[in-house]
């Protein structure tokens, strides 16, 4: 009867925690992934633009999933870090482009103008 009580002790504990590390992750490819702030960009040159990553899944919690920033020509800026949710772009170079954001294959972007 111990056994029988310990092993269902144990499949429950594993489960459980299985559960919690999986919650964080995407189950499907269903996300929510957003720029913030949203909307256009607009810099002068050798402005700097605080930008966060928000990627949430169907139910709107928060998931830690991988991201990708870049900018459409290169020499117009630059990222603080091109693979963490928060960072900064600064502006380098005028010229109108596109900063977009890429997480599991789903690419979203924003227009970007410096003057």
């Amino acid at each position: 009867m111990k056994k029988i009580l310990l092993l269902s002790l144990l499949i429950c504990l594993t489960v459980s925690f299985g559960a919690c590390t999986k919650r964080d992750k995407l189950i499907d490819n269903s996300m929510i992934l957003q720029i913030e702030p949203a909307g256009d960009i607009e810099l002068g040159i050798g402005e700097i633009k605080e930008l966060k990553a928000i990627v949430k899944n169907i139910k709107m919690e928060d998931v830690d999933e991988p991201v990708r920033w870049s900018v459409s020509d290169s020499n117009m800026g630059s990222f603080s870090s091109t693979t963490t949710k928060d960072t900064t772009f600064t502006a380098e170079s005028s010229g109108t482009g596109t900063i977009s954001l890429s997480c599991q294959g789903k690419v979203v972007s924003a227009n970007l103008t410096i003057n």
